[in-house]
């Protein structure tokens, strides 16, 4: 049994992901720690008498009593101080999307994964979609993509997506003029991707073409149906982590230090590679974002 610390009750992913591992006979939800942000008192006590977990007041004090945590704090610049002493101690950790504010974060936190030893996972769930991750059966040469929502907190779907089915790290970030927020992505391998961030929201549609020896089309809806059937792959692919068969700690980072990348980008209008000196300066701030924020559920 692979029992779970829960980092943050913000969103509506705490909830659903629990109802999804509690189901599971090798999973159990053993602790939680909320940091109050958004969630109005009692929802903390409540969650933790749901699935007969321990309320934890500092949330590293459960280091020693779980085998894998999750950071599910929608501030993603609290992801670092989260996250770092559970892989430092060699705890598998998962951090959902988006992962950090800034590189200095991004490298902090892959630094402190090498360190520990421990297997770090998490990101977008978009991409292990089945019809996401089935793109990748085929070779990549281009792809397209389109999403909505803040370019940041929703635009790392698209992000995570493209460099999932890539494979390989990014080497430039190039803003588009337009229309919308637009940017291409230059992987390793000689692949590229372009991105529009500001498609549209009225149905909670992310849409994807990609080019290769076939050229195939995948459209995902924001329904329920569809984020269960990305959500169950996701957690078993983090179980998977957790168990040491798998560990994303490359895919992650440059995932993170990709989506800094575009936002700098975007708001230069300058092409941007990952040694660029305005990626280093570059930090996404949350404040603005964590204050409207509202859970779905």
């Amino acid at each position: 049994m692979i029992e779970l610390g829960v980092l943050g009750l913000d969103t509506s992913h705490p909830e659903t992901f629990a109802k999804i591992l509690d189901d599971r006979a090798d999973s159990s939800i053993a602790a939680v720690w909320d940091g109050g942000a958004v969630r109005e008192n009692g929802y903390e006590r409540e969650f933790c008498e749901q699935y007969d977990a321990t309320r934890y007041d500092d949330p590293h004090a459960m280091i020693d009593d779980v085998d894998a945590a999750m950071v599910l704090a929608v501030d993603w610049n609290e992801h670092r101080d989260l996250a770092t002493p559970f892989l430092e101690a060699g705890v598998p950790t998962m951090i959902d999307k988006p992962v950090a504010g800034s590189v200095d974060d991004v490298n902090a936190i892959e630094r402190a994964a090498a360190r520990g030893g421990a297997p770090l996972f998490g990101g977008s769930a978009l991409p292990f979609h089945p019809s996401v991750s089935s793109l990748a059966d085929t070779m990549l040469e281009t792809a397209f993509s389109v999403g909505y929502g803040d370019t940041f907190y929703y635009g790392v779907h698209l992000v995570d997506s493209v460099r999932l089915l890539a494979g390989t790290d990014w080497t430039r970030v190039t803003p588009n003029h337009g229309p919308g927020r637009v940017a291409t992505i230059d992987f390793a391998d000689g692949s590229a991707a372009t991105l529009r961030f500001d498609g549209p929201d009225g149905d909670g549609t992310f849409g994807f073409l990609t080019v290769g020896d076939r050229t195939r089309t995948v459209q995902i809806s924001s329904s329920s149906d569809e984020l269960e059937r990305m959500y169950e792959p996701f957690l078993e692919e983090f179980l998977a982590a957790a168990r040491g068969e798998r560990d994303d700690r490359n895919r992650l980072a440059d995932a993170g230090t990709l989506l800094v990348g575009i936002q700098t980008a975007l708001e230069t209008d300058d092409p941007v590679t990952p040694d660029a000196s305005a990626l280093e300066t570059t930090e996404v701030a949350s404040e603005s974002f964590l204050a409207d924020y509202e859970p779905y559920y």
